[in-house]
């Protein structure tokens, strides 16, 4: 199972909706996809716990993804963290000069990497097409393993650790037979989430997000305007990439402050692709 929290669902300047903040949490890990102006200070006051935050991943150097993190890590280190904080993206020289300026330094290791892997999961970015270098994310769960235990039960094995060495992948002999891993494993797929950032619509982007089961993709505009012209896809455009690269559920973020409702949005890119939504600030969705 992995929640994904709506912190900050719009772009460009601050209005109804706050700036590009979105995290991921799975089974202890939380991943935090932007951080725009304003992020720690929504996750305080409604209960979000900042220090929990493993890996930070930024797509790119805009003021409006990117100017909430010097802060946050200032509050980490004043909260009294200690745990090592992953960071992807090109961000290193924004936060060592905003370190050295501010006379600060953090009381944690940071580690900047250019993807990170643990037993639970996968972050792998992938380049998308906007006016400035920008990068998506693809969070993976790994493989489910489990043991087909009410099997087993039938067979009178309820012994944990014969249970535990299938799950290993390792053949057991029990009482003269021989039990092979692959007849009582159960193998189930992860689950596969896709943040775009920012970005126009374009062909790397629907090939490196493919058979996501969430696509966040930027729909900044509706279709009076030439979002390409400025390195943003319109909502049309997000529901054209959901189609051709086979994604389950398309969420449009990154929505202008122009628009006083996102109805118009979401009515065109349902038109196209009906498994689309527009995510509230504060909203989460739970995926299976």
């Amino acid at each position: 199972m992995i929640n994904v929290f709506f912190i900050g669902t719009g772009g460009g300047a601050p209005s109804v909706r706050g700036l590009p903040a979105y995290l991921v949490r799975k089974e202890g890990i939380n991943v935090l996809l932007d951080c725009g102006e304003g992020t720690q200070i929504t996750m305080i006051r409604h209960g979000i716990n900042i220090m929990s935050i493993k890996v930070i991943a930024i797509t790119h150097l805009h003021a409006d993804h990117v100017l909430g993190l010097p802060p946050l890590i200032q509050t980490l280190s004043m909260y009294g963290r200690k745990e090592k904080l992953y960071i992807l993206g090109d961000v290193k020289k924004l936060l060592e000069e905003s370190f050295e300026d501010t006379h600060f330094s953090p009381t944690f290791e940071i580690n900047y990497v250019n993807s990170y892997q643990d037993t639970s999961i996968k972050i792998t970015p992938f380049p998308t097409c906007h006016v400035i270098k920008s990068q998506g994310y693809i969070i993976e769960e790994k493989e489910r393993i489990n043991v087909d235990a009410e099997r087993l039960k039938k067979e009178g094995i309820t012994d944990w650790k014969i249970l535990r060495s299938l799950k290993e992948g390792k053949e057991v002999e029990y009482e003269g037979k021989k039990l092979i891993p692959e007849d009582y494993v159960i193998k189930k797929k992860g689950l596969k989430i896709a943040y775009t950032g920012d970005t126009a619509i374009c062909e790397r982007v629907i090939s490196a997000v493919s058979s996501s089961d969430l696509l966040l993709h930027d729909s900044t505009f509706t279709m009076d305007i030439n979002a390409s012209d400025y390195g943003h896809s319109t909502a049309s455009d997000a529901a054209e990439v959901a189609i051709n690269s086979g994604v389950k559920r398309l969420g449009l973020i990154h929505i202008s402050g122009r628009y006083k409702s996102a109805e118009p949005l979401l009515e065109e890119a349902m038109k196209k692709f009906p498994k689309s939504f527009v995510p509230n600030d504060l909203s989460y969705i739970i995926l299976h």
